[in-house]
């Protein structure tokens, strides 16, 4: 039986070139959230009303690197490069130990030189052990039990210099616990179970105020609203850990996957079974504004050229709360040992060269984004889902025309010729039919650029695609000078509306960067050192301001986007009492990104 099916294409490698000539080049960058398929739950019986993923891990393993993802395509997928993506399904006769009927949750993936290991999160509270299962050859589909575990929440499997450890805790009212594994029978070592982290009782007994806001913050905005008035509990979950140097990182998520700030916090300890101890550069993956947010529930992994990656959950919630997106961001190590996820801008076009690299602070290709707030026009226009909303760098708003038929599109006027690079798709899904059948499940569509409005060069035929593309990115073989941008609809998916999260279109605007921030002030809570408030002056040439900061001034690894340019004050919450921060406010625009000075705190 054969388990693998359609190339899943993360990043276009076939356009047109300037000169109207169709050519083909390799892809050097990848643009966030990554263009997967995205599955709706259960492929038998959706139980969500959108395409969906989150919880990711990705594996290198006998030289392909293997992505499972939680209620998606109830497989998994396998790459060469980390761009182009191969679906692959678990053979019948192994669905009852990696499946729960079509699908799995938060699963424990890991790797020896032998075999490719996977536990499922299986739900049901009846079972006190589950399997766990492995294969020498996961391109076929076919996998075996090995070894019987305890079930878990949000298990991870660790495998360190011959030893097998499992770590696993969901929920405030759940700690974090690991045991080991003996390495013949693969079940559980009596009495090395260990505790490595408390669990919560109270969300105001926390030092760090990174936990803070599940299911109550939903934007980067909106934590002045709610000072002193945080009432849920987080839910720390998700644990991870790796080795570098010789020293361990375990990782877990907090406050909660339906949110914007979902992050990762990590500890660090001399021992794969602790102590470990937090850190307090924490967060270490944060990522907070722009077109979408979230970087939590994560897998940090080497790929081929011994560079480290982490693969993450990002948060829509659009017709569901637990609407998600896999995300994936470079990852370094200094010499001081701290680690770094970088997420600034982390969902602009990113580099993903096939080589060693050393990841840059703000590692983007140099392209910015030049459709922010530029104006749309629509063949028609669904009430309440109006044209401007394709270009907000929003993805929890979007535009739709008001029928599915081929022929609808969307028109952007970038007001001025601007160079462009790259253009990322984004479709939304308007009045979709979830009873219909997953192979109406596709995109086709055609896209146009022109440096008059009169003329149209067409950069993308898609009109024959018949997979999912909802994140579709084209990286053009060569810069064009574009004025208009026009997306014209062949078929929408599932019988709904044709519709866009955004039309992002990337590159260089062919102006001055921003003015520099002046008079930064900051201020710290000193009653409740969890908050600082932050105001600066307007910068009237910027498209918005990065918040940067840190424990140290070499060291501002934290980042929130505040998109325009009026917003001149935020309040920061997610500070850790009795560590003191430098803060320094970065403008942009279309044309580059210009730095502030760092400054402390009062």
């Amino acid at each position: 039986m054969k388990h693998i099916t359609q190339l899943f294409i993360l990043t276009t490698t076939i356009i047109f070139s300037c000169n109207g000539n169709l050519r083909s080049t390799p892809p050097r960058t990848y643009c966030n959230p990554l263009n997967l398929d995205y599955g709706w739950g259960n492929l038998s019986s959706p139980i969500r009303n959108a395409r969906t993923s989150a919880d990711p891990v990705i594996v290198l393993f006998k030289g392909k690197y293997y992505l499972f993802t939680t209620q998606d395509i109830g497989g998994y997928r396998v790459s060469d490069d980390l761009m182009h993506w191969q679906n692959i399904y678990f053979d019948p006769a192994i669905h009852a130990s990696a499946l729960d009927i079509d699908h799995y949750v938060a699963p424990a993936v890991a790797a020896d030189d032998q075999y490719l290991y996977f536990i499922n999160f299986n739900r049901n509270r009846s079972l006190k052990e589950i399997d766990l299962i492995r294969s020498s050859d996961p391109m076929s589909g076919k996998w075996e039990v090995c070894g019987k575990v305890r079930r878990m929440a949000d298990p991870s499997l660790f495998i360190d210099k011959g030893r097998y450890f499992v770590y696993y805790g969901l929920g405030a009212n759940q700690q974090t616990t690991c045991y080991e594994l003996d390495p013949v029978t693969l079940t559980e070592i009596p009495g090395s179970a260990k505790l490595l982290r408390e669990y919560i009782t109270d969300v105001n007994d926390c030092k760090a105020g990174y936990h803070f806001g599940r299911r109550e913050l939903s934007d980067e905005l909106d934590a002045s609203a709610w000072k002193g008035k945080f009432k849920n509990l987080p839910c720390p979950e998700g644990a991870w850990i790796v080795r570098h140097n010789d020293k361990y990182y375990l990782q877990y998520a907090t406050p909660g996957t339906i949110h914007p700030w979902y992050c990762d916090v990590v500890t660090e300890s001399d021992s794969p079974t602790g102590p470990f101890e937090e850190k307090p550069y924490n967060p270490v993956s944060l990522k907070v504004g722009g077109f979408i947010g979230g970087a939590g529930h994560s897998s940090v992994f080497q790929d081929k050229y011994q560079n480290w990656w982490q693969a993450t959950t990002m948060w829509v919630g659009n017709h569901d709360a637990f609407e998600r997106r896999i995300g994936l961001f470079p990852v370094s190590f200094d010499k001081q040992g701290r680690m770094r996820t970088h997420t600034v801008l982390g969902d602009y076009p990113l580099p993903l060269p096939q080589r060693s690299f050393t990841p840059k602070d703000i590692n983007i290709a140099g392209w910015m984004v030049q459709s922010y707030r530029k104006k749309c026009v629509g063949s028609s226009e669904l009430s309440g889902f109006e044209a401007y909303k394709a270009s907000d760098e929003n993805i929890r708003t979007w535009w739709s025309a008001a029928t599915g038929n081929p022929g609808e599109s969307l028109i952007m006027d970038l007001g001025k010729k601007v160079r462009v690079n790259a253009i990322q798709i984004n479709f939304a899904e308007q009045d979709v039919d979830y009873g219909t059948s997953l192979d109406m499940d596709y995109h086709a569509y055609k896209l146009y650029v022109s440096a008059d409005g009169e003329k149209w060069k067409m950069i993308a035929d898609k009109s024959l695609n018949k997979k999912p593309v909802p994140h579709d990115y084209i990286e053009l073989a060569r810069p064009m000078n574009v004025l208009y941008v026009k997306i014209e609809n062949v078929y929408t998916p599932r019988n709904g509306k044709f519709a866009l999260l955004d039309l992002r279109v990337f590159g260089f605007g062919k102006a001055k960067a921003p003015a520099q921030v002046k008079k930064l002030l900051v201020t710290r809570d000193r009653e409740d050192e969890r908050y600082a408030s932050l105001s600066w002056e307007k910068v009237n040439n910027a498209d918005g301001y990065l918040v940067r900061f840190g424990y140290a001034p070499d060291f501002l690894n934290q980042c929130i986007q505040v998109k325009g340019n009026d917003t001149v004050s935020l309040l920061v919450h997610i500070l850790t009492k009795g560590t003191p921060y430098y803060y320094r406010v970065d403008t942009y625009n279309d044309s580059g990104i210009t730095p502030g000075n760092v400054t402390g705190e009062i």
